[in-house]
């Protein structure tokens, strides 16, 4: 992944522990958390007048700086995050969701949600940019996701563009031949129909979905309590001694995220949300 593909706008600097707390196992890596609301003003008074159009965030560095994706570079997709239960994943979805109320061309970015929790999603219905909340398991969601593919085999979207967010990959997997079939021709092709698609998946059904892993571009890892079961997963797809570099049993579960890029990992936390 290149540095034009995700704006890392963050140094590579890393934060110790409090001393005071370092003995007693704490940090204080969570503490004064960024409120999504404030990105945009933390961006323009840091980078005025450069902020990348039609960006997402996707948190903010030790440093304190965003972590940026940009929806017309369609190089990392689709994006896969994988984790604990409890790592936040759904958060991290969530998150890429009411980001695009922030985003400076709003109306060109819309969004569509499938889960197993629809309840948790209720209050993001209500954003402009939401297609629809849809329950994994019911056939609106099937539908829905045809629905997709249809508009992105489509030629002249002019500058508009789609994000699928599936919170919990497995349950589609297991759902009928034609919904694999869509969602792996949307895996293989939506990118560049510019279709995102970010789904999260629970690290044990992870190591049972092996072959679809490798239809996702970039993954990004939440907290994995067993390191050796973090490294056979990465190892599907990275190098033995990039799987060795990150350490994702000491990310903070619900808010530290580990991804990879060229020059290593980058470590980052996903802001505050008020839903």
């Amino acid at each position: 992944m290149t540095s034009t593909t995700l704006f890392t706008l963050a140094s590579q600097s890393s934060q110790e522990p409090h001393p005071e707390l370092a003995h007693l196992g704490l940090s204080t890596r969570a503490a004064d958390l960024t409120a999504l609301e404030d990105v945009p003003a933390t961006l323009e008074s840091l980078l005025p007048g450069s902020i990348p159009q039609n960006s997402l965030m996707l948190g903010m560095a030790a440093d304190g700086l965003p972590v940026l994706l940009n929806l017309y570079d369609l190089a990392p997709s689709p994006i896969l995050v994988v984790g604990d239960r409890g790592s936040g994943k759904t958060a991290f979805l969530q998150l890429l969701a009411r980001s695009v109320d922030f985003s400076q061309n709003p109306g060109d970015v819309q969004f569509g949600v499938v889960s197993n929790f629809t309840d948790e999603w209720s209050s993001l219905d209500a954003s402009a940019a939401s297609m629809g909340i849809w329950p994994a398991f019911h056939s609106s969601a099937h539908g829905f996701i045809h629905n997709m593919l249809t508009w992105a085999d489509r030629p002249h979207h002019g500058r508009q563009v789609l994000i699928l967010l599936l919170d919990d990959l497995a349950s589609l997997v297991n759902a009928s031949y034609e919904v694999q079939q869509d969602l792996r021709w949307l895996l293989l092709h939506g990118a560049e129909k510019r279709v995102w698609t970010v789904a999260t998946l629970n690290t044990l059904r992870a190591t049972r979905l092996r072959p679809w892993l490798g239809l996702f571009r970039t993954h990004i890892f939440g907290f994995i309590q067993q390191p050796a079961l973090a490294q056979t997963l990465m190892r599907s797809t990275y190098s033995a001694g990039d799987a060795q570099q990150a350490d994702l049993a000491s990310l903070l579960p619900g808010l530290e995220f580990s991804l990879k890029q060229e020059n290593g990992w980058l470590q980052f936390q996903i802001p505050a949300i008020n839903l």
